[in-house]
């Protein structure tokens, strides 16, 4: 098996068992349902990953890089908070938009195991250190109210995910469709930083 071969089975291996991690959890899934989704055998699922756990942390460790390491990275160009924080949302929305099952898959697992996968979360240290100092600068500066920064990232963070964690529920009570969905995100890209901004601004 040549290398193009091998990362084409590894990629699909993650893809089908993100999948299944998605719908039934780490004590859900079956190393079957995963070999079975990626259209080969279990033999060959166990070439490559040896446990459930193993193939766990490749799946969250390749997501939450995927997430959170573009979101922080949008960070870097930012040198003044107010564009930081259009930067941030863009950033949050379009990648979740791609993936939208992925907040609520981390969301679930970061409850399960907090500690045991804080490791794969705490990425982009150091855009996250400089934002919450442009924070602190914009503050000093008069140029919002006083308030944590740590509490503004929070709800950042927040307006940014819930739409996805609660996809299921607008779907289901207000019949919300794929298609609409992604407009109301789309509209949300200018409208939630927009919001947080005058919230704060002094």
């Amino acid at each position: 098996m040549n290398i193009v071969e091998e990362a084409t089975t590894e990629q699909r291996i993650l893809l089908a068992a993100r999948k299944v991690f998605s719908q039934k959890g780490m004590a859900g899934a079956r190393m079957q349902e995963v070999a079975d989704e990626a259209g080969i055998n279990k033999a060959l699922l166990h070439y490559y990953f040896r446990s459930k756990q193993q193939l766990f942390e490749g799946v969250f460790k390749d997501s939450s890089q995927r997430q959170f390491g573009c979101i922080w990275d949008s960070l870097k160009q930012c040198d003044s908070l107010f564009p930081a924080i259009e930067a941030f949302v863009s950033a949050y929305m379009d990648k979740m938009i791609e993936d939208p099952m992925l907040p609520l898959f981390i969301a679930n697992e970061m409850n399960r195991d907090p500690e045991g996968l804080a490791e794969f979360i705490d990425r982009g240290k150091e855009s996250r250190a400089c934002f919450l100092r442009m924070v602190e600068e914009a503050r000093e500066r008069g140029e919002i109210i006083d308030i944590d920064p740590r509490e503004l990232l929070v709800n950042m963070m927040a307006l940014c995910v819930h739409p996805f964690i609660a996809r299921p529920m607008l779907k289901h009570i207000h019949g919300i469709t794929d298609e609409a969905f992604r407009r109301m995100i789309q509209k949300r890209r200018k409208s939630v930083p927009e919001f947080i901004i005058r919230s704060i601004r002094a």
